[in-house]
């Protein structure tokens, strides 16, 4: 019983983390950008912004469905695809993600976990070449392609996989847990390649194997 009682304060001491928390903070209190391609849009003309959003959303499902479609199965699909428009929901509902207004392939990035995992996987622009009213002094903001978005939703979708939203539970931090395994993972993956990669050398060279 008493073991019961511990366990909950012992996991959140182990999974607290109080320089990510600072970091997390510290990326919330960055200043806005002034230039909010939408809103200068939406002031002359708000049904040509609220369209254009619209089809960008519309196109980046279609490329999630066409990506799922080819590497699922039919019962996975229903799976895969019902999480990626959660996890879309949830970042689109706090403009953690928005498109850009005049060009078709083009995504933002604002979450810092979100970064942290596209940064992971060798993709997105700091200095926003397609936002260039945007100076991104504080690295606020990630300019990503579509295609590239496209990876970081499926890769999260497969960790969401295996800790599915549970009702109740806080959507912010859940996302946030997904974003940071989905991290873990690749990390864990690239270790376990380099660890393979170097037995791999030893063994050649012990057997005095050259290139």
């Amino acid at each position: 019983m008493l073991l019961l009682k511990l366990l909950p304060n012992l996991l959140s001491e182990t999974t607290y983390n109080p320089q990510l928390y600072k970091a997390r903070k510290r990326h919330s209190n960055l200043p806005k950008t002034q230039h909010d391609k939408f809103c200068c849009l939406a002031d002359q003309n708000y049904q040509q912004a609220r369209t254009i959003a619209q089809q960008r959303y519309s196109e980046l499902a279609q490329m999630l469905r066409a990506v799922v479609k080819e590497h699922y199965t039919l019962a996975e699909q229903n799976k895969i695809n019902s999480i990626i428009i959660q996890i879309i929901d949830i970042l689109a509902s706090q403009a953690n993600i928005f498109p850009d207004m005049d060009y078709k392939n083009v995504w933002y990035i604002d979450h810092y976990d979100l970064i942290e995992l596209a940064r992971n996987m060798g993709v997105g622009d700091e200095t926003l070449p397609h936002w260039q009213e945007e100076l991104n002094k504080y690295n606020r903001y990630l300019e990503i392609s579509a295609s590239d978005l496209v990876k970081i939703l499926l890769d999260l979708a497969e960790e969401a996989l295996l800790d599915g939203y549970q009702s109740g539970t806080n959507v912010d931090q859940w996302f946030r847990y997904i974003a940071r395994e989905t991290l873990k993972s690749r990390q864990r993956l690239f270790r376990y390649h380099q660890k393979r990669s170097e037995a791999f050398y030893i063994s050649h060279h012990n057997l005095g194997i050259e290139d």
